[in-house]
C-alpha cells in the first residue's frame, strides 16, 4: 500500500490526543485508497454486510503485527489510518480506527468505538439483517461488536475478559 510521506510527516507532528474520534473521522489518503480500495472492493463485491464486515475484520486482525504504543514509541500514540500502513506495528486503538474507516467508507455502515478499560474495539450497525452476537444499543440502533484486535474472533465476538466491563461509547 502506497502512503503519502508528506502526510505522514504532518501526522507525526500532530498533537497526541485520546479523542479517538478525531483519528477515526479522518479518511485515508488518496494514495492509500488508490492502492487498497480497488482490491478490497473486488473482494467484498456481492457479499452481505456481515460477510463483508467479517472479511474486513479478518484483514485488520491479521495484516498487521501487534505491539503496544509504549513498546513501539515509548508513549501512547494513536495512529491515523494511513500510519498503520507505514509503521511496523499497531495496537488496539490503531486497528479500531482503521477498521472503522474501512467499514464506513467501503460498506457505508455506521460504526462506534467501544472504549473498555485499557482496550478499544468497534461495533457496527448492520442494516440488511439482524446479526447475532454481542451487541449494544446506542440511540435506538443495534451495534454488533467487531473487535479488530481479538485475532480470529468473528463479528459479534467480544473478548471474554471484557464482556462484563463498563464501556464508554465513542460516536463517529
Amino acid at each position: 500500500v502506497k502512503v503519502n510521506s508528506g502526510l505522514l510527516d504532518f501526522y507525526s507532528s500532530y498533537p497526541v490526543s485520546s479523542a479517538w474520534n478525531h483519528y477515526a473521522n479522518a479518511s485515508l489518503s488518496k494514495e492509500v485508497k488508490a492502492s487498497l480500495y480497488p482490491v478490497l472492493r473486488s473482494q467484498l463485491q456481492g457479499k452481505s454486510q456481515k460477510k463483508a464486515a467479517a472479511m474486513l475484520l479478518d484483514f485488520v486482525q491479521t495484516a498487521f503485527q501487534y505491539k503496544t504504543d509504549q513498546d513501539q514509541f515509548g508513549y501512547e500514540r494513536p495512529l491515523f489510518g494511513d500510519e498503520s500502513f507505514h509503521y511496523p506495528y499497531n495496537d488496539c486503538e490503531d486497528r479500531s480506527i482503521l477498521y472503522s474507516i474501512l467499514v464506513r467508507e467501503l460498506l457505508g455502515l455506521e460504526v462506534v468505538l467501544l472504549n473498555y478499560p485499557g482496550h478499544l474495539a468497534t461495533a457496527v450497525c448492520f442494516t440488511d439483517e439482524e446479526v447475532a452476537g454481542d451487541y449494544l444499543t446506542v440511540n435506538g440502533k443495534r451495534y454488533v461488536v467487531c473487535d479488530p484486535t481479538y485475532i480470529h474472533a468473528g463479528v459479534g465476538e467480544s473478548m471474554p475478559q471484557l464482556k462484563n466491563e463498563k464501556i464508554k461509547v465513542v460516536m463517529l
